[in-house]
Formats: C-alpha cells, sequence, structure tokens
C-alpha cells in the first residue's frame, strides 16, 4: 500500500504517504540466513536471532540502506552465489542489529492508521455478511501473513463472533507446528476457539498413490488442505450445507493471480464459501513492521532464508528457496517430517532411470519433477480405464475397481438397476441404458448412443468419469467437501452415495473427473516433438523479422547481416507464421504490414498461427502462467528421447526469440525474461509465462476460426470446452494461446457477438454456454476486418 525508504539511523524501513505502485517484498534477514549464504567469512556478527541485521530484496541484501550484497542462482544442492557489492563501512568489521524498537517508533502513525482502517473494513464485512453466513473464521497458516491477519480479526470482532482454523497439510515445516502451538495457546487464553482439520491420509501415502505434486498438478492443496477444512466446519457445526466466510492471509502483492482477486469473493479458494481479504493491498513492509510493533510471534522459518512458510518440499518453490528449506529441515527435528522424505519419494516414484548418485542429484538440482504434466514421468503410472466410441457404441473397460461404480453411477441421473445387471439412467429428461459385464478383475460398460446432441455428449463425459473415479478413487475425500448437501460419505476407501443426490455434478468437477486418475493419466498416442528444434540454437531475433518487412521479397537478395543459418531459420519461421509461402510475401504478410509489424496487436495476430506449429505448440501446451522456470527444469521437460544437445539448443531458440522480442515475450505474456548480458552473450536466468493483459478482440476472433478449422469444422463449442485443455484437440484454444480467464474471455466473445454478429454469436445466460462461429466464414475473412 505505502511506499518505503530506507532508514539509516535504525538499519529498518521508514514508510511514506506515497502509494507503492510494485512492491519488491523486503523481508528481515537474522544470523541464520547470513550463516546460510556465507556472510560469516566476511564479517564479524552476534550469532543471536533477537533482531534482523538487514533486510532483503528478492536476491539483494540491504545493510542500514546499502545494497551491499546479492545472490545468484542456488538450487536444491547448490549453495546460491554470493556476490558483494559494497563494505558496510563498520570500521571493526561488524554488523549491528536493525534497531527495531526505534524503527516501530518512527512508523507508528501510518502503522496504526493502517491498522484502523483494516479493522474497519474487517467489522464492516461481518456486520454486512452476518446474516449470509453460518460461520466467520481466520484461515491460519502460521506464516507472517495469518499471523497479522488472526490480530486484525481479534481486535475487530468479539472473541466468540469467529473461529480460528489451521489446515495442517502434514508437510509444514516444524517451526511452523511451534507457531501454531504457540497461537492456539493464546488463543485458548482469549477465549477464541481454535480449531484443527488434516487429511485421513499422510501425505507419504498419498504422494506414493498420486505421485509427488507438480506445478500443474497442485492436488496437495485440495487433498491436505481445502478439503480437510470444510469437512472439518461441517463436522464442527454439525451442518452440511453451512456457509462460511474465511479471513485470509491473501496479498495481492504475493502473485500475479492474486493481485487481481477482490477484497470479498466466493468461490475463489474454496467452492461455495466466502473468503475475506482484509490485507489484499498490504505489503510485507507493512506486515513486518506490524508484527513487530505488536510483538506477534514471527516464524522461526522466515529466520532461515524463507521467503514464505508453506510446505517442506512443495512444486511452486524457487529454486534459491528449495536451498535453504533443504539446510534447515533436511534432517528429523523431534519427530517432524523432512525435505529428505518427500524427496526421496519423488525419486522412488520417477520414471527417469538414474545410473548414479549424481544423475539423481542432478536430476533433484533441476527441479524436473516440478514440471510434470502426466503420468509418463511416474513409474507407479498404470492405465486401469480404456474408453473406445465407435459407430455410437460407448465402451469403457476397467481393469482395476477400487470403489463401487453402483454409488458414483448415483451422481449421473435418476437410475434403474437391471435384473442383468445393467442400469438406466435419466438424464436430463433422455434415458440411456449402459451394459456392465462384471468379473472379480474386470469390469465392462457398453451404452448406444444413436445421436450426437449436446446432452449426449454431456453426458458421455460423465459416464467417463464415473468410472475413471471406480478405478482411481482413494477416498481422498475431495469430492465429498465439493458436494454441497453433504451427500458422498467416504471412510475407509469405501464410497456411499446417498439417494437424495441432487445430480448437481459437482463431484465431477475435478481435473479429469478424479485427482488420482489426473495425476496418472498417461497420454495418448503423444506426439513426438519433431521439428521443434528447427529455428537451431538461435531462434528468430524480433530485427530480423523488422528488417524483413522493410524490403518483403527484396530481402533476401539485398545485402544484410544474416548468415546461411540464420536465413534459415527466418525463412522457417515466416513460413510457419504464414508471412509468407514458399519464401515470397504473402496475404497474411499484407494484413500484418497493414496492422504494423511493430505493434502488440500484430505479433498477437502472428501468434495464431505460431501456435499450430511444433515449436510454438509445445510452448504453449506445456509451460504454465504465472510459474518461474530455469533453462534447467525447461530442458528437463523436453522430450528425452532427443539429445541433450537438441534440448539444449531448443531452450536457446526460446531464449532468443522471447528476450529479443518485447511483444511476444513480456507485452503478450509468452515469455517474460531475467536474463543478464556477459561477454555479449544473453544469459537467461528464469523466464515466466503472463496473460495478454489486453487482448485484442478481432485478434481472439481468427484465433477461435483457425482452433475451429483446425477441429474439422467445428464451428459450435461452448466456453468450457474452450477452457478445457486436458481434451486432445488439434485445435488450439484462444484461452491457453494468450492465458486469459473464464470472466474476461465471457466479455470479449459477448463484445464480439454484438460487433461482429456476421461472424459469431454467443449465449451465456442461465444455464447457456454456448459459441456459434458463421460456419460460411473463414479465419482469412476475419482478416478482411483488420
Amino acid at each position: 500500500m505505502y511506499s518505503y525508504n530506507w532508514d539509516v539511523e535504525t538499519g529498518g524501513l521508514l514508510l511514506n504517504s506515497s502509494p507503492l505502485s510494485f512492491s519488491k517484498e523486503p523481508r528481515p534477514v537474522y544470523y541464520k540466513e547470513l550463516d546460510i549464504l556465507g556472510f560469516d567469512k566476511y564479517w564479524k556478527y552476534t550469532k543471536d536471532d533477537s533482531y534482523p541485521y538487514m533486510w532483503a530484496e528478492a536476491n539483494n541484501y540491504y545493510y542500514r540502506g546499502k545494497r551491499i550484497a546479492q545472490t545468484k542462482g542456488g538450487s536444491l544442492y547448490t549453495a546460491p552465489e554470493l556476490i558483494l557489492l559494497e563494505d558496510p563501512g563498520e570500521s571493526d568489521g561488524s554488523l549491528h542489529f536493525v534497531d527495531v524498537p526505534a524503527m516501530v517508533e518512527k512508523n507508528r502513525d501510518m502503522i496504526e492508521k493502517l491498522a484502523s482502517d483494516t479493522i474497519k473494513k474487517i467489522y464492516n464485512t461481518y456486520m454486512e455478511y452476518k446474516s449470509k453466513v453460518d460461520v466467520f473464521y481466520v484461515a491460519f497458516s502460521g506464516g507472517k501473513d495469518s499471523i497479522v491477519t488472526l490480530d486484525l480479526v481479534q481486535r475487530a470482532l468479539p472473541h466468540n463472533m469467529f473461529k480460528v482454523l489451521f489446515g495442517d497439510t502434514g508437510m509444514e515445516f516444524p517451526d511452523t507446528y511451534k507457531v501454531v502451538d504457540q497461537v492456539e495457546n493464546n488463543c485458548k487464553e482469549a477465549n477464541i476457539e481454535f480449531l484443527r482439520s488434516k487429511s485421513d491420509f499422510d501425505p507419504e501415502y498419498t504422494w506414493q498413490q498420486f505421485g509427488p505434486p507438480a506445478q500443474r498438478m497442485r492436488w496437495c492443496c485440495s487433498v491436505h488442505k481445502s478439503a480437510p477444512q470444510i469437512i472439518k466446519l461441517r463436522q464442527y457445526l454439525n451442518n452440511s450445507h453451512f456457509c462460511g466466510m474465511a479471513f485470509t492471509g491473501i496479498r495481492g502483492d504475493e502473485s500475479v493471480s492474486r493481485s487481481e482477486y477482490s477484497d470479498v469473493s466466493l468461490g475463489e479458494k474454496i467452492k461455495g464459501q466466502y473468503s475475506c481479504h482484509p490485507i489484499l493491498e498490504w505489503n510485507s513492509a507493512e506486515l513486518f513492521l506490524y508484527i513487530y510493533s505488536r510483538n506477534l510471534p514471527v516464524n522461526d522459518a522466515y529466520k532461515k532464508g524463507n521467503s514464505r512458510a508453506g510446505c517442506l518440499v512443495c512444486p511452486l518453490a524457487a529454486l534459491k528457496n528449495m536451498y535453504f528449506k533443504e539446510q534447515s529441515y533436511s534432517k528429523d527435528d523431534n519427530g517432524y517430517k523432512t525435505t529428505t522424505t518427500f524427496n526421496d519419494i519423488i525419486l522412488k516414484t520417477s520414471s527417469k532411470e538414474f545410473n548414479d548418485q549424481n544423475a539423481a542429484k542432478e536430476f533433484m538440482d533441476s527441479g524436473g519433477w516440478k514440471a510434470r504434466r502426466s503420468g509418463r514421468e511416474l513409474s507407479i503410472a498404470k492405465s486401469y480405464v480404456s474408453e473406445t466410441f465407435d459407430k455410437g457404441m460407448l465402451e469403457i473397460k476397467v481393469s482395476q475397481k477400487r470403489t463401487e461404480w453402483k454409488q458414483w453411477i448415483k451422481t449421473i441421473g435418476n437410475v434403474s438397476f437391471l435384473e442383468n445387471g445393467g442400469v438406466d439412467i435419466c438424464y436430463r429428461n433422455k434415458v440411456y441404458r449402459v451394459n456392465i459385464k462384471e468379473t472379480s478383475n474386470e469390469l465392462v460398460a457398453t451404452c448406444f448412443i444413436e445421436t450426437n446432441t449436446q446432452n449426449d455428449i454431456y453426458f458421455i463425459s460423465s459416464l467417463k468419469i464415473v468410472f475413471r473415479k471406480v478405478a482411481y478413487c482413494i477416498g481422498c475425500r475431495v469430492c465429498e467437501a465439493n458436494c454441497p448437501n453433504g451427500f458422498i460419505t467416504m471412510k475407509n476407501g469405501n464410497v456411499y452415495i446417498d439417494d437424495r443426490c441432487t445430480k448437481c455434478g459437482k463431484c465431477r468437477e475435478v481435473s479429469y473427473g478424479c485427482l488420482v486418475a489426473d495425476s496418472m493419466r498417461l497420454p495418448k498416442g503423444e506426439k513426438k516433438m519433431g521439428s521443434i528444434d528447427r529455428y537451431g540454437n538461435m531462434g528468430v531475433e524480433y530485427t530480423w523479422v523488422v528488417d524483413y518487412f522493410k524490403l518483403k521479397n527484396d530481402f533476401w537478395s539485398s545485402p544484410h547481416s544474416l548468415g546461411s543459418n540464420k536465413i534459415k531459420y527466418l525463412k522457417s519461421f515466416l513460413n510457419d507464421s504464414e508471412i509468407t509461402q514458399k519464401n515470397s510475401f504473402a496475404d497474411f504478410g499484407k494484413i500484418v504490414d497493414k496492422i504494423g509489424i511493430e505493434t502488440a496487436e500484430a505479433w498477437a495476430l502472428i501468434l495464431c498461427n505460431l501456435a499450430y506449429t511444433s515449436e510454438f505448440n509445445w510452448w504453449i501446451k506445456n509451460i504454465e502462467l504465472s510459474v518461474t522456470y530455469t533453462p534447467d527444469s525447461i530442458h528437463s521437460m523436453l522430450d528425452d528421447t532427443m539429445s541433450d544437445n537438441s534440448r539444449s539448443h531448443i531452450v536457446s531458440a526460446y531464449k532468443n526469440i522471447f528476450i529479443s522480442n518485447h511483444h511476444l515475450g513480456a507485452e503478450i505474456g509468452l515469455g517474460s525474461c531475467d536474463y543478464e548480458l556477459k561477454n555479449g552473450k544473453r544469459i537467461l536466468n528464469s523466464i515466466t509465462r503472463y496473460p495478454w493483459k489486453s487482448p485484442n478482440s478481432k485478434v481472439i476472433l481468427y484465433s477461435l476460426y483457425k482452433f475451429a478449422e483446425a477441429c474439422d469444422g467445428y464451428y459450435q463449442f461452448s466456453l468450457t470446452r474452450l477452457l478445457d485443455y486436458d481434451i486432445d484437440s488439434d485445435g488450439v484454444s484462444p484461452t491457453q494461446i494468450f492465458g486469459i480467464e473464464r470472466d474476461t474471455m465471457e466479455k470479449i466473445l459477448n463484445g464480439l457477438s454484438i460487433n461482429y454478429p456476421e461472424f459469431i454469436s454467443t449465449g451465456f445466460t442461465l444455464d447457456l454456454d454456448m459459441i456459434t462461429l458463421n460456419d460460411e466464414k473463414t479465419s482469412k475473412d476475419v482478416l478482411t476486418l483488420f
């Protein structure tokens, strides 16, 4: 919220009244972090963690207002390189504590005003929603954000009007459990009810059933946090339909996605539940100043260099943070779990073969396991369900039966069980007969579907999900938590569906219908990457393309500085993007030239074509939004049947494309690069995809037609279909290309249907979710709009 300056006098921070447009998330640095990084080799300091010695912003370290050091790199087993920038200036070579009491006094007025405003917001939210909500609670994690949130809520509300709920994942830092115990005791003294929730399953078990979580497959949050919390509150309130409001410690400065939250939201964290984010606009400087001013607990995890107090091993953790965790939590600490516990499971379940310990260490060091997208990377993954649909006959074979199909089938529609073992299912006023042949080892379900209506498509999808649940469900209780009526019960691996089930389908609204099935899924007919390295290790520079547009066809015969390889890659790129055909300037190129090759709009249009080429298709479908990747992690994601040299070339090509092209890389969001120049070479540190912030509606319309044409004339589809990237499809959805979320896409589509009714019509009212393109138009026709 407020900006800040370094205060030389106290060695701390000094807030000022001007708003902060972007926070670098400063955090205090204690002696344990200094030791881990090797500061003790250069300066003297007391091994006392009563107060911090300096501050860090990302990789930069500040002592009394001077940037004295920075770190570079770092990974699980590799220490970050400590780069000294300036001597602190102390005559005896020693470091002195930040004068925290003096710093607090200097900032007291602003912190108290900020706290007062936030307390009013919490109280007003409570008064507005108390008639709608059955229980208010603080979602407590033991980190700085939830510690501040809890203190503000207990100052705003009567202590009998809210609870505190700690969601114990079983994977927390040992230091977090110590803070939680302390806060629980404080709550008891203050007459605040403190609740704990925890999954029935130990995380060591779930990691071996699901496979380790990954950046795309974060099943762990649902299984070990949100579902147990919902179930705990249902049991506590004895109310299956309760409506709760969680006061969370979510802050906008923590991530791009969180910055888009509202102060109060419904269902963003947990379906059907309200969340209030009172400190959404606070930055970390204000948080730590508030903690010091109120003498609140500081989780020792922060004192050991961890910027967040989350899980011991997390697929979203930066490589440097993995090193800090490993240094402090790899060995047993009085019965607590360790990082080694989970690192061993990662290696044990990986499908990669390691010839020696060095190979295993290298794999872990690169963090390649985080990028897993399917069961292909797991040694434990097996396909227990096969699905075929031919000439109207749907056949589903299940070779492993973990749960009872007669229970799950109730969630689709009204059922009548037949004497021959089959079942009639009334789904949206149509009866479907499913024949079942079942032995001790196998189950085969068949259903003849003679039409191809939207209802038929949804029924087929629902039936497939039911049998995936039969084959893979371990009773993780996520579906139980998703059921708004409490009609699903999971106990000891058994599933029971109450006959009063309303068929709302909430239990099917998890990835692929079952989180285990999704995590274990083996890709069907996975395409090899083929010519993904067609741009060599150079990529294609932005200036090459701009120079080509100045001369068009004459470029090839005119003097230029490009060598033969660069010309080869440029020709491939221009043909791939349809700017040229057989190396001659094409109609699409003329449209781009009209728009202006130096504009983001032109490059977004080009990307709609590039999305169907091997290199860009792979990037769009494999690189997740708002996740930071290092060159090593991208290298590890590439098909390991390719040579190491080829994979290195591909990473280098991506680096050059996105660094040189601001429009593609940062503006459209395909890859924002953190890099440095060294001896004239670009050294990539990391790269992150972000959503296109200002999508052009006509570009989206062009992409929709490209999608339809690639899907063999699939001119009518739902927005839900566009957002479902699990479906094997030749078409690439514009939402996936540009990272557009449902609400934004809905607004774009509605605008298109108003402005270009001859091309598109949409329906997003009541239960409608339909996009219809004019099948008499083509993507080339859309280009005439530019």
